[in-house]
């Protein structure tokens, strides 16, 4: 506060180079984000989700990403050349899809004897999916069974009706499936990548 000509002013707490870069910095935000909402959510729920399956560990309790959740972490993905993760989610429903890799019900759980499947959504294809080539090595958490070492061992692209990937096995497998190709609206194709045990490690 300070008097000038007998009259009392009181000082902004924020000059007007604060107040026009805070409004320079707002416009800029809002047109980034339009048309970008899909990242944007996706950005975050990736938060989220991580949160919860540090949680769940930590705890040995099911915690849900968000309250008004249907689904919770099952376990983590991890390709150390790609240096990337993904969070393996219950519940396969288009919902959950477009926001996280998610375990096909009908199949066992992931890191348990048998072929898991593991659907995945074409926006995840794309960041994710696309990139792993033959002799990845993906590192699985599993919820109840420890943590398991796969390699890819192939990479298919077929036609949507063909059900031998989605079959149960003797080995221990993970099975990631998503739409091919991406960018189109043709639903006839399976882009199909299958990964075999190599190693089990203890916690």
């Amino acid at each position: 506060m300070y008097v000038h000509s007998g009259i009392v002013k009181k000082s902004l707490p924020f000059g007007w180079s604060s107040l026009l870069f805070l409004a320079i910095i707002g416009i800029t935000t809002w047109q980034f984000t339009q048309g970008k909402e899909v990242y944007l959510k996706a950005w975050l729920s990736r938060a989220l989700l991580h949160t919860a399956w540090v949680r769940t560990q930590a705890s040995g309790r099911i915690v849900k990403p968000w309250p008004w959740a249907n689904t919770w972490p099952l376990g983590r993905i991890y390709v150390p050349r790609l240096n990337m993760e993904q969070i393996i989610l219950f519940n396969n429903s288009n919902n959950i899809l477009s926001l996280a890799i998610s375990h096909a019900n009908s199949t066992v759980l992931p890191g348990y004897m048998g072929n898991s499947v593991i659907n995945i959504h074409r926006n995840i294809y794309v960041s994710f999916l696309k990139h792993l080539k033959p002799n990845d090595k993906i590192v699985l958490e599993s919820l109840n069974n420890g943590r398991w070492h796969y390699t890819v061992a192939n990479i298919y692209k077929v036609d949507r009706t063909t059900i031998e990937f989605i079959k149960p096995t003797l080995d221990r497998r993970l099975t990631l499936i998503s739409c091919y190709p991406c960018k189109s609206r043709d639903e006839r194709w399976r882009y199909v990548v299958v990964a075999k045990e190599t190693e089990r490690v203890a916690f």
